[in-house]
């Protein structure tokens, strides 16, 4: 008889996540008017629903994590458009080191996904802008705007 486990163990992947994205956030000065917001703003989402704490201990194979921020300047952060004591990219380079440590039990990678709510959805709703040299519908520009960075996890079949 054979016993086999499988750990998928996405919590640990999920917790080394968030605290090397907190590691990598910036600050900001002590008189900016929300200094650490953008650090302390990182949400999990399960199958593109925010979980409470970083909690995902719901998680079955198959299912999708998503580590995302909903401030509106996070954008800007992780592009390099913003003055910063730290280096831009933070999503991006966090997705190669979170991958580097547990690629072979989940795929990790950096993209972009619709966040709909917080500061965000306010810029989105608000904000007049559009793409540079397109034209575009409201819904267009509306998912344009409120494309964040994000990290997106899922275990290894």
């Amino acid at each position: 008889m054979r016993i086999v486990f499988r750990y998928l163990a996405m919590q640990d992947i999920v917790d080394f996540a968030l605290a090397t994205l907190h590691d990598r956030s910036p600050v900001g000065a002590a008189d900016d008017e929300h200094p650490g917001l953008y650090r302390d703003s990182h949400t999990v989402f399960l199958n593109g629903q925010v979980v409470q704490g970083g909690n995902v201990g719901a998680f079955r194979p198959g299912d999708q994590i998503n580590i995302s921020n909903p401030v509106p300047y996070a954008r800007k952060i992780e592009i390099g458009r913003l003055t910063m004591s730290v280096p831009p990219h933070v999503y991006e380079d966090t997705a190669l080191i979170v991958a580097g440590r547990y690629g072979n039990r989940a795929v990790v990678r950096f993209t972009f996904m619709p966040v709909r709510f917080g500061g965000v959805a306010a810029f989105a709703a608000f904000s007049r802008r559009i793409r540079p040299g397109r034209r575009m519908s409201e819904k267009a520009r509306q998912d344009w705007l409120s494309r964040q960075p994000a990290l997106e996890i899922r275990a290894r079949g």
